[in-house]
């Protein structure tokens, strides 16, 4: 007799021999034995699951000479016919050498007959992705209302080419990769049948290689036994295979949280040298990181039981030591990594910098923490946190023989010989003449400052801004813009300067979110009053003799600016000051934006232009 490979020789001949297909072997042995079973069947999932092994399965408990039976006898000449491939009743054929029409109009002709000796004529195709659209046409009539001594098994790989009339005349079942854990399983209890010598990380590495497939994970066994003539251990399989011992790998994981760059590029470069593709690292790396973040984030072990029980602890070990935004940013940065790596022709080089970018990447600090680090540095310069009012700065101490500029907030009372305030001059600035007699007056502007609230109404105004923000941020501004007038038992009074601001606050869906807002930050009802306050307009500059000279008047005299306008005795002041109505745009700015003119003046090759 001929050798025969393991996956052959270990092909499960009953359902119960089945691995990791419960939710499928469970339906077809319930369909059998209640008799419902369908008269076609659509196996679909990844390669080396088991889907042709089940529809033989499927075939033996069909005509075993005691059934329909659940459970097969594998003694009887049906089922030993259908073990061997030698039953004329099972047709098992394959999709991508048959692909035309004619085959399929094979298929069709055939089934009419009964079977010879069985109780179903059984038609199995595998691939049948591969037939053509002219064949699948060719079975839709006979598929939909068969004989009712057939039965249609359909396998595949990739359900999503087959055509949707042909999915839904079959009952559908979709196949899963096999858990690693299963996996393991499976080959220890092989390894032990027969005979080989094998240690449970050697068989961890095989089972992650295998990539969920069975039948890939028998086949790696055999190859790894013929090299290491019936060892199986870390060594042999990393040879034999050429894959990375997962100490090696957890090394490099373990240089990139420590942020260690060299010692990362030392491990990598032994990975390279032992025959390591660069772009697998990269994948082996995205799966280890995303390890991390699932330890990291989920405190039970269940969830990491794709891993090997040597493993788990060491990856819980590694993402305690960094923050999930560590962790998230290293996965993305792999991401990124993988997909410029699949663009190169230098995979080592691209492998190399990322990872001494990941292994310089500085910790990510939450937000919370960096706020409070913040606080705490404020509190530490005694400078006055978020909300805290800060005191106004001290002016300088005068130096000997210098005059001492005035300041904001005049100490002694203004002489009474001075010249009432001008209408244009703008509004909140004073203007002092000069002490020197002779000396044409200069315009030395002082803000006058608003009284400023008290300590309670500016908190109550900020929790109002505060409630608003959350509810509407549009309304949140335009409220911001104005202030607490008065605040009574049953009324709020906001008062706004300017008419956008105005017309936001008075609109009747706005009005009723600012009285919710006061209500749950006063907790009473409240009545909301918004008042717009009245500030005079800067009043037309005065023309006359004393207007603005012409531009060309002071050619002869470039090096020189001209100087700032004067004022004149009587409250008129010599200024350029230029009526705003004189350009349509101003007064339509101005609506929009709420502002107000302080000042005109007319600019070589330009219209007037406000500024």
């Amino acid at each position: 007799m001929s050798y025969l490979v393991l996956a052959r020789k270990w092909r499960p001949q009953t359902f119960d021999q089945v691995v990791g297909q419960e939710h499928v072997t469970r339906t077809l042995q319930n369909a059998i034995q209640s008799g419902r079973i369908a008269h076609a069947f659509l196996f679909t999932g990844p390669r080396g699951v088991g889907k042709t092994t089940i529809a033989r399965l499927l075939a033996k408990a069909l005509n075993c000479e005691g059934g329909p039976t659940p459970q097969p006898c594998n003694r009887c000449s049906n089922c030993a016919e259908i073990t061997a491939g030698s039953s004329i009743d099972v047709l098992e054929i394959d999709g991508a050498s048959h692909t035309g029409v004619d085959h399929a109009r094979d298929i069709t002709e055939g089934v009419q007959y009964r079977p010879a000796k069985s109780r179903f004529r059984v038609v199995i195709i595998d691939e049948v992705h591969m037939l053509s659209n002219a064949a699948f046409n060719a079975l839709l009539k006979t598929l939909e209302e068969p004989p009712a001594h057939v039965k249609f098994i359909f396998a595949t790989t990739e359900v999503q080419k087959i055509l949707a009339t042909i999915v839904s005349r079959c009952q559908r079942y979709d196949f899963k990769r096999i858990p690693l854990r299963d996996l393991i399983k499976q080959l220890t209890a092989l390894a032990e049948h027969e005979q080989f010598v094998c240690d449970e990380v050697g068989l961890s590495l095989i089972a992650r290689e295998a990539d969920g497939s069975l039948r890939d994970a028998e086949s790696l066994l055999e190859q790894v036994v013929t090299w290491g003539d019936g060892q199986v251990n870390t060594q042999t399989v990393r040879q034999a295979l050429g894959v990375a011992d997962r100490q090696m790998l957890f090394e490099l994981v373990g240089a990139i949280l420590a942020h260690d760059p060299a010692q990362a590029l030392r491990v990598a470069g032994d990975l390279y040298e032992y025959g390591y593709d660069p772009r697998r690292l990269c994948r082996d790396l995205l799966e280890h990181f995303h390890h991390l973040v699932i330890a990291k984030v989920c405190n039970d072990p269940a969830v990491l039981a794709d891993l090997p029980d040597h493993e788990i602890k060491t990856v819980q070990d590694q993402a305690a030591k960094r923050s999930p935004e560590d962790l998230q940013r290293s996965f993305n940065l792999l991401l990124q990594a993988e997909e410029d790596i699949n663009r190169t022709a230098y995979t080592q080089l691209a492998v190399e910098m990322s990872l001494v970018k990941l292994a310089s990447q500085p910790p990510v600090v939450p937000i919370d923490e960096a706020l409070a680090q913040l606080q705490t540095l404020r509190q530490q310069l005694g400078a006055p946190g978020p909300g805290q009012a800060q005191a106004p700065p001290q002016p300088p101490a005068s130096e000997p023989g210098r005059r001492p500029r005035p300041t904001a907030r005049a100490s002694t009372p203004a002489p009474d010989n001075l010249p009432p305030p001008d209408p244009a001059t703008p509004r909140g600035r004073n203007v002092s003449p000069s002490s020197q007699s002779g000396d044409t007056f200069r315009p030395y502007l002082q803000p006058v400052p608003d009284p400023a609230p008290s300590d309670t109404g500016r908190d109550d105004w900020e929790r109002l801004l505060a409630a608003v923000q959350k509810d509407k941020l549009s309304l949140f501004f335009a409220l911001k813009a104005g202030q607490l007038h008065d605040l009574s038992q049953t009324v709020l009074t906001i008062r706004v300067n300017k008419e956008p601001y105005f017309k936001e606050l008075t609109r009747k869906e706005n009005h009723t979110i600012v009285e919710e807002a006061a209500g749950r930050v006063f907790g009473r009802p409240l009545r909301v009053e918004v008042s717009k306050e009245s500030r005079p307009r800067p009043a037309a500059p005065h023309s006359g003799a004393a207007g603005p000279a012409p531009a060309n008047a002071t050619a002869g005299n470039s090096d020189e600016a001209p100087p700032p306008p004067d004022p004149l005795p009587g409250g008129s002041e010599k200024s350029s000051l230029t009526d705003k109505n004189k350009d349509p745009l101003v007064p339509t700015v101005l609506e929009v934006l709420g502002g107000e003119v302080q000042s005109s003046r007319i600019r070589e090759g330009r219209n007037v232009s406000s500024d």
